[in-house]
């Protein structure tokens, strides 16, 4: 039952940074503290997911549909705005 509430966690935490689209608006003062806000979730929700998957052992569909989403948010971020912020 313990190990099930765990990876449920890690699904529902995918869902999280989509409410992104109704807080940010790109004129705000505090948009930049917002996007590191959610990003910081994001690497949190993937490491979580990632525990889960290596450690605990847990090869459910919520901890791979989880590691699976939090790794293409990580991937968006990277060559969004990571990326090109080095060129």
């Amino acid at each position: 039952m313990k190990e099930k509430i765990l990876s449920i966690i890690s699904l529902v935490t995918i869902f999280v940074p989509l409410t992104m689209l109704f807080v940010w608006k790109p004129t705000a003062a505090n948009a930049t503290a917002i996007a590191i806000g959610y990003g910081v979730f994001i690497v949190a929700s993937f490491l979580y997911a990632l525990f889960l998957f290596l450690k605990k052992q847990q090869r459910d569909i919520y901890v791979k549909v989880g590691l699976g989403v939090n790794a293409f948010y990580l991937l968006g971020i990277l060559f969004m705005v990571i990326i090109p912020r080095l060129f």
